[in-house]
């Protein structure tokens, strides 16, 4: 990917797909709609925005357009259908097939009618930054020569690096993450909110809709400063996010040790899964990152005595079959 690092975008590129991921935390999961698909949207849109930057850095720059057309629809419908928490329910025809997907119209026709929605567009014009996406409908339409695969420009018949090209979808891609992010953070106004989840919580922070701090900047960071106290001032008169907030208050702060054991369980879940090596490895790279600590060394410890003692030392392959793995030359 040199040309790509020569270009200076490969930062940000990184940065905005995976703020988009932190803002899939936004969508709440209840024992109501837990495995109802009310999050197949979100999921589909961050499929295709991946896809998206995939073709392009492969230099399939129209084909890159076309699917973020897609992605930007699909992360549309997953506040559509969720807009009055009944996603459960309304998008069941739609998971189907039975039912066409809405248009980016009547979609904005629906979410006008929510109190957030219509509060946020006093400040700022949603509609119209919605409808200026239509462009990306001429990629998939073909409308003429500017919006081919030669995108206006002589080309060979083969695939090439086009940096004007690559600029041009970074642009896009660009906007459509920020839009998606303003249209989840208006319905989920929750996201806003700066708040010690760990304390409460520990690792096993539940899907409810809040956001870790870090995540709350990089939204923040991502829609704009000004924007973000404006869906913060929605979020202050929204009764379920007061609501969720009085919930989470109430809580007792969880002991260090409690929070101590469920990072030993998860590790315990790892090294079953993965083996103690590959374990001890993404705790190496971990601790590249962050200083080790007395806490860390005696965790590390006791883990790979309790994964030696559970014969979880090797990885499952070598467990199951009690034969060592094979060289890649002598497979």
């Amino acid at each position: 990917m040199d040309f790509l690092t020569h270009s200076g975008l490969e930062p940000e590129i990184s940065w905005l797909g995976w703020t988009y991921h932190e803002v899939g935390g936004l969508i709440p999961h209840t024992e109501e709609n837990f495995w109802s698909g009310h999050f197949f949207p979100w999921v589909e849109s961050w499929d295709e925005i991946q896809i998206s930057c995939n073709l392009c850095l492969f230099g399939f720059y129209k084909q890159a357009m076309v699917t973020l057309r897609s992605g930007l629809e699909l992360g549309l419908l997953s506040v559509y259908w969720n807009l009055n928490d009944d996603g459960h329910q309304t998008a069941q025809q739609w998971l189907r097939s039975n039912e066409d997907t809405p248009s980016i119209g009547e979609i904005w026709e629906k979410l006008v009618r929510h109190r957030n929605f219509r509060e946020f567009q006093r400040g700022y014009d949603l509609r119209s930054r919605l409808l200026s996406f239509r462009y990306l409908h001429n990629y998939v339409h073909t409308k003429g020569y500017k919006f081919s695969n030669r995108l206006g420009t002589l080309k060979s018949n083969f695939q090439t690096f086009d940096e004007p090209a690559l600029r041009r979808w970074f642009q896009s891609y660009k906007d459509v993450i920020k839009v998606l992010s303003i249209c989840h953070l208006v319905k989920y106004p929750l996201g806003t909110v700066r708040f010690d989840y760990d304390a409460k919580f520990g690792i096993d922070m539940p899907w409810f809709g809040g956001l870790r701090e870090h995540q709350v900047d990089m939204v923040e960071k991502l829609v704009g400063s000004a924007v973000f106290a404006q869906i913060a001032e929605i979020g202050r008169g929204d009764s379920l996010v007061q609501e969720v907030l009085a919930w989470v208050k109430e809580l007792p702060d969880m002991s260090e040790d409690t929070i101590e054991q469920q990072i030993v369980n998860m590790d315990k879940q790892f090294i079953e899964m993965s083996g103690l090596q590959e374990w001890l490895e993404n705790e190496r790279k971990a601790m590249e990152c962050f200083s080790s600590s007395d806490k860390w060394e005696k965790r590390v410890a006791k883990l790979k005595a309790w994964a030696k003692a559970q014969r979880f030392d090797k990885p499952p392959g070598e467990r199951e079959h009690g034969l060592p793995r094979q060289s890649d030359d002598e497979q």
